[in-house]
Parts: C-alpha cells; sequence; structure tokens
C-alpha cells in the first residue's frame, strides 16, 4: 500500500491477529530510544483536539497498527517494524495543496510526499521515524492534518422535512 514490501511488513513486531496488543506496549516492547521516540509520538498526537488512538488490526500486510483519527476520519498509522517506529498517512489531493501552500516543510517530508503512491482520491505516504526531528516534523504535519480534519465536523443545519408539514404533538390522535 505505501510501496514497502512483504519482506518489510512481515517485521512487524506484532504479527498474531489473535494477540492483540496492549497500547502500550511498544514503549516496553521496543528499545529505549525508539520507545522515547513513540512515547513522544503518542503524547503530540493524542494532544491534538479530537484525536483518540486505537490499536488495530490492518490485515495480514499490515498486521497491527496504532491507528490515530478523528470520528472517522484517519490522520495516520503508526508501525513498529522490528525496532523501527513509522508512520502512514494519507492526504487528498485538496490537503496536499494545503500542505504545500503553507509553511515550508522539511525535506524529509518533502520527500515522503513525492514518493506517496495515490490510490484513487488519496496519496498514501509512509515516513520512517528514525530519530526527534522526524517525531518533530511529522508531529507539525498532524497537527496541520487534524485541524483540517476538525473542519469538516462543524456542525451542519438540522435538515427541514419537505412538502406537508408534521402536526404538532399536541395534534397527533390517539386512537
Amino acid at each position: 500500500m505505501t510501496g514497502r514490501s512483504r519482506a518489510f511488513w512481515a517485521g512487524n513486531r506484532y504479527p498474531d491477529e489473535a494477540g492483540e496488543p496492549k497500547r502500550s506496549a511498544p514503549l516496553r516492547d521496543l528499545p529505549p530510544l525508539p520507545a522515547a521516540r513513540f512515547r513522544a509520538l503518542r503524547s503530540g498526537l493524542l494532544a491534538l483536539d479530537g484525536v483518540v488512538e486505537n490499536v488495530r488490526f490492518m490485515g495480514a500486510t499490515w498486521r497491527w497498527a496504532w491507528e490515530y483519527g478523528i470520528g472517522t476520519r484517519k490522520v495516520c498509522w503508526i508501525h513498529f517494524i522490528r525496532d523501527q517506529v513509522s508512520a502512514t498517512f494519507t492526504l487528498s489531493e485538496h490537503e496536499e495543496q494545503r500542505l504545500r501552500q503553507g509553511p515550508r516543510l522539511a525535506s524529509q517530508l518533502v520527500q515522503c510526499l513525492e514518493e506517496g503512491q495515490r490510490t484513487g482520491p488519496v496519496r498514501w505516504c509512509w515516513l520512517e521515524l528514525a530519530d526527534r526531528r522526524s517525531v518533530d516534523s511529522f508531529l507539525t504535519l498532524a497537527r496541520r492534518k487534524a485541524a483540517w480534519l476538525a473542519e469538516r465536523f462543524a456542525p451542519h443545519r438540522v435538515a427541514r422535512v419537505r412538502g406537508r408539514s408534521l402536526p404538532a404533538d399536541d395534534e397527533v390522535d390517539s386512537e
């Protein structure tokens, strides 16, 4: 899905569909530096307004991933491949334009966008989070994406019934 081989995804630290990992498992299971990156990433994502974390089995390729989203819209998925932490995220064409028109992106994010695979209306991007700087750059992008997703959840007007108006409660016959 994101240009990675089956051999890459086979290295998922949590491969067993029947063995759902705890949300905090990577903090215990990873070596200290990747665990610290995940801690910073996780706390940064969960600090975003409306973002929730779910641990989901994403099929035979991705296996277990940490999913961060607002409602049904996804900010990103975090993967643990061997001792590496990485993120996958999608961008619509509109989000991509907004991203490119905003403040300058870190070079690794620009490369990630260029290498991303377009599937229908979205671009699938994958980014290795190999150091704290990459985590911070990714959190900047995630903040922007979360804000855009939140815009879509602005309250809408209540739908009106068209045609004949309905009787008030006190006008309804009780037979």
